[in-house]
């Protein structure tokens, strides 16, 4: 067997930031520390944040009376901040910075005029935080139907969800054009999920088997999952070492690995020194 990594696997800086800011809260014994939300969207980290470092979840403000709560990387509408400040709480903002500038440009956007699309999921914290941060009536699109709620309009201005992909999303410009006059298209797409996609691309041409490694509820891992199964029909998408079975790999396999964003360290180590323990690895490379 031969394993092929990307060069950049891993949490990014955001997921890492966050991940970071609150073990270090943690460790200051100061009181209480908790998570607004998943702090990223790997229940591995998650857990690893519980049980080594005493960090636990809330999903309400009234949920804490004392002590820090650190903002998850995906950011929190204003008025949860507003709610969670009122508390009089710690608060370490651990808003990734890409998602801040996508609330930023949203808003101002809405205060010029421009009805808001947002082309990413309906559920996701990031979205949620988005809407919120705009204060007006905007529309989420994340499928074809959802374009029906996307009203005549003047103006409307199109932000995506950090972790989508324009290509993904491709079908909804043009709908959304012909319901206005004058249409902005705004690049919030993290240029490290563009950068994951890139690399599964270089990846893709010397194996014959990708394991995406990642949380099952991670937007960008589930998005490159699908991008690399199109370049190499043998991917599997598995958040851990328990489910390498389910690939049937082969000795004469050669095997790429990439992750997505959330994906912390220890989980790509536990893989490859399985693949080292069943099979006779003979080569290991970083593609570049």
């Amino acid at each position: 067997m031969k394993l092929r990594l990307a060069k950049e696997i891993g949490y990014c800086y955001g997921v890492r930031n966050a991940v970071e800011s609150a073990i270090e809260e943690a460790d200051k014994k100061n009181g209480p520390v908790v998570t607004f939300g998943e702090i990223i969207h790997n229940e591995h980290a998650v857990r690893v944040l519980r049980d080594q470092h005493g960090v636990d979840t809330i999903h309400r403000p009234e949920e804490i009376d004392r002590g820090t709560v650190v903002i998850r990387a995906h950011g929190v509408p204003p008025d949860t901040y507003r709610a969670l400040a009122e508390r009089g709480l710690n608060i370490v903002d651990a808003t990734c910075p890409f998602v801040k500038k996508t609330h930023t440009i949203a808003k101002r956007l809405a205060d010029e005029g421009y009805f808001i699309v947002i082309l990413g999921k309906h559920d996701h914290p990031e979205v949620i935080g988005i809407q919120g941060a705009i204060g007006v009536q905007c529309v989420v699109v994340e499928k074809s139907e959802d374009l029906e709620q996307v009203p005549m309009s003047t103006k409307i201005a199109v932000v995506f969800q950090s972790t989508t992909t324009v290509e993904a999303n491709r079908y909804a410009l043009g709908p959304i054009a012909e319901r206005c006059n004058e249409m902005r298209v705004m690049n919030t797409i993290c240029d490290v999920t563009i950068n994951r996609i890139e690399q599964a691309e270089r990846l893709a041409p010397h194996v014959n088997v990708i394991l995406v490694i990642g949380g099952k509820n991670s937007s960008n891992t589930k998005k490159l999952a699908i991008m690399c199964r199109h370049r190499v029909p043998r991917t599997f998408h598995i958040e851990d070492v328990r489910e390498l079975d389910a690939a049937e790999l082969h000795a004469d396999d050669t095997v790429g690995i990439i992750t997505g964003t959330s994906t912390p360290m220890f989980l790509v180590e536990e893989v490859v020194r399985e693949l080292r323990k069943r099979f006779a690895v003979q080569e290991e490379m970083v593609v570049t």
